[in-house]
């Protein structure tokens, strides 16, 4: 378990975090807005665009030669693809998606393919793949017919000169602020592109038809020269419009991820508050456990030491070793009991009697008084002895180890009492 220091560090940091993708949140949503009212507003004309142009397509099929921007290959042995990407990432799955779909579209294909990279996130993924790239432009952050231009002049050089014989542009379909779908549309010819492999159909956009019964339309001065005129316009703008679908579906991708991603901060700051408050909470007990164990150690030391010392005092208060008549040196010891019956006047009866009451020491027997003495022996239901007089004398010969001034002593004595 991480300590409270490091679960405050990565809240800090997980908050820090949280601030930056709201801002990004706030930023994209402006974006998409502006975005979205230029997709919207470019849209209609494009798809109407398209309708015209395959109007006066078929008309000029009657009985005139098709423009070469219309003009399909017989054989398809080169391939181009515009790849539209954006410069930053942070915005989901967005560039993977489309790069993923324009990858899988060149396998089916079946035939060499170059790129065309607007955005650095696709220019970086095609040279990571070591795909052959033709050209890479920035992706701007609000483009114009004038940033189109020369790409679509790249492009239909390359297609009227024959060095590829069909241009897609890949790009990203805005349908709304949290549906962005990955699409392919082909540029060059500027003709739907009608296939049966269902794995291409999948991502090619579906452009307007014209049906059987559209009507007819007079061309002045003719057919040719009006698409001499508007083929190239209208190439312009759906490469332009795919731009335009691309950034608004790129804002849109970053605002969900960064508000996703503002969730997942929010969620994980709650988290791992809960973990500090765990972690906090243990290192609490922990110093309280440590407080309480000092303190029984102390305590257990203490009552070693003070033992210890009351062991030391017994010792001292109860070992004597005094010197007798003889010289030589003898000791009695207080915390054993002593053989009282060596007092004259005291038997085995009296004895127990005064060792019930607690006097078993020559010493104890010493420092009583007479009254105590004649308590121990009431107590016991036994009569009065008369030579309870001398026997704290006597015992004080023996407490000392003087044996001998004991016999000495009891010499003098006539049953213990003195004569």
């Amino acid at each position: 378990m991480p300590s409270a220091r490091e679960v405050r560090n990565r809240i800090r940091s997980i908050k820090n975090i949280g601030q930056i993708t709201r801002a990004l949140e706030a930023v994209s949503a402006s974006r998409v807005r502006r975005a979205q009212a230029r997709v919207l507003a470019s849209r209609a004309f494009a798809e109407k665009a398209w309708e015209i142009l395959l109007n006066v397509q078929n008309s000029a099929a009657k009985g005139t030669p098709l423009h070469p921007l219309l003009t399909p290959r017989a054989e398809v042995r080169k391939t181009m693809i515009v790849l539209v990407t954006s410069d930053r990432g942070l915005a989901g799955a967005f560039n993977a998606n489309i790069i993923r779909v324009a990858r899988r579209f060149q396998e089916r294909m079946g035939v060499p393919v170059s790129y065309i990279a607007i955005g650095r996130k696709g220019r970086d993924s095609l040279v990571r793949a070591r795909q052959k790239l033709a050209a890479e432009f920035p992706c701007p952050s609000e483009p114009t017919i004038a940033f189109v231009s020369p790409i679509m002049r790249l492009v239909t050089d390359a297609f009227l000169s024959g060095e590829v014989d069909e241009v897609f542009i890949a790009y990203t379909d805005f349908i709304n602020t949290l549906t962005q779908r990955p699409r392919v549309s082909r540029l060059l010819p500027l003709i739907p592109y009608e296939t049966t492999d269902q794995a291409l159909v999948e991502y090619v956009k579906d452009v307007p038809m014209v049906s059987a019964t559209g009507a007819d339309y007079d061309y002045e001065p003719n057919a040719a020269a009006i698409l001499d005129e508007i083929v190239p316009r209208f190439t312009l703008l759906q490469l332009y419009q795919g731009i335009l679908e691309s950034q608004a579906s790129e804002h849109s991708a970053r605002m969900v991820a960064m508000r996703n991603a503002s969730d997942n901060a929010s969620q994980l700051a709650e988290d791992y508050t809960l973990l500090y408050n765990k972690a906090r909470q243990a290192g609490i007990t922990a110093e309280i456990l440590d407080i309480v164990g000092g303190a029984e150690a102390l305590q257990a030391t203490l009552d070693k030491s003070a033992e210890a010392i009351l062991q030391a005092a017994r010792l001292s208060s109860s070992i004597i070793q005094p010197t007798g008549a003889n010289g030589a040196s003898q000791s009695a010891t207080a915390g054993k009991p002593d053989d009282l019956t060596k007092i004259e006047g005291i038997g085995p009866k009296m004895a127990a009697a005064l060792k019930k009451a607690g006097i078993d020491t020559f010493a104890k027997l010493a420092a009583s008084s007479e009254a105590d003495l004649r308590a121990a022996i009431t107590a016991a239901g036994m009569n009065f002895s008369p030579s309870l007089p001398t026997w704290a004398e006597q015992a004080s010969y023996a407490a000392r180890g003087d044996f001998d001034g004991l016999k000495q002593y009891q010499s003098q004595l006539v049953g213990g009492r003195k004569a």
